[in-house]
Parts: structure tokens; sequence; C-alpha cells
């Protein structure tokens, strides 16, 4: 058997999301991550050789996913 100590436990993706962002007195996590998204989801679109086939709600959802699973693997 190996046992391995916790030494760091991952806070829930609402938690995370809702971070104020040091030093700042009004921004959070989720309000970076959705000015990221909007603008990935413009330069995505404005690529002639990519196809864009989710609305912006999902990928919107996806994309906080693919990061909060990053963030909580680390």
């Amino acid at each position: 058997m190996d046992l391995r100590p916790i030494t760091k436990i991952k806070i829930s993706k609402e938690k995370w999301l809702n971070t104020k962002i040091k030093y700042e007195e009004d921004l959070y996590i989720i309000n970076i991550l959705e000015d990221m998204c909007i603008k990935t989801y413009k330069w995505v679109n404005s690529k002639d050789d990519f196809n864009v086939i989710t609305d912006y709600d999902s990928f919107k959802s996806e994309f906080i996913n693919l990061l909060y699973d990053k963030y909580r693997h680390e």
C-alpha cells in the first residue's frame, strides 16, 4: 500500500472562479477568464482555416473547465 499525505486540497470550481485577484478592488478570476474566452472565441472565428462548430456559451463552459482542470491537477 502506498500512502501519501494530502498536502494541498484544491478548492471547488465555484470558489476558485470567485477568488479575488490580489491588489485589485473588484476583480475576480471569473472576470479574467471571461475576457480571455471572448478574445479566444473571436480569434478562432476570425480564422479561415478553423470551422467553429459550437456556440459561445458551450465554448465558454468548456474553456473554463479546461483551465480549472489544469489548475486542479497542478
